[in-house]
């Protein structure tokens, strides 16, 4: 199967470029610490949108399966590369903003449609 997880939210005031700075140093680690089932597919701000509440920064992660969900939250509770690298990069979001979204998709072509 083939989804995505969508996350979005606000930088704090005064750390985008600070932010900007610590992807360019540690996206590839990143992304190569991503547990089992999972592919991290990009940081990135929106160019435009309607989207009133889902905040100025969006995460984008590929997962193979309903598990690979699981295993991405076990993942960060760890010590590890991972764990230690994603709440550096989740220390970037303001947590009293009210911009806040998230989201799974899957593939339409996975997807059971019913009704039809």
């Amino acid at each position: 199967m083939n989804f995505i997880l969508h996350y979005g939210g606000d930088i704090k005031p005064g750390k985008a470029r600070e932010l900007q700075k610590w992807l360019d140093a540690n996206e590839k680690e990143y992304a190569n610490s991503m547990p089992e089932g999972t592919k991290y597919l990009g940081t990135y701000f929106p160019m435009y949108t309607s989207d009133k509440t889902g905040g100025g920064v969006h995460q984008l992660v590929q997962v193979d399966s309903y598990g690979a969900q699981d295993r991405l939250a076990e993942a960060g509770k760890i010590d590890g590369v991972f764990g230690k690298l994603q709440n550096e990069l989740f220390s970037f979001f303001d947590e009293q903003s009210q911009n806040w979204t998230s989201a799974l998709y899957k593939s339409v072509t996975d997807a059971t449609i019913f009704g039809e």
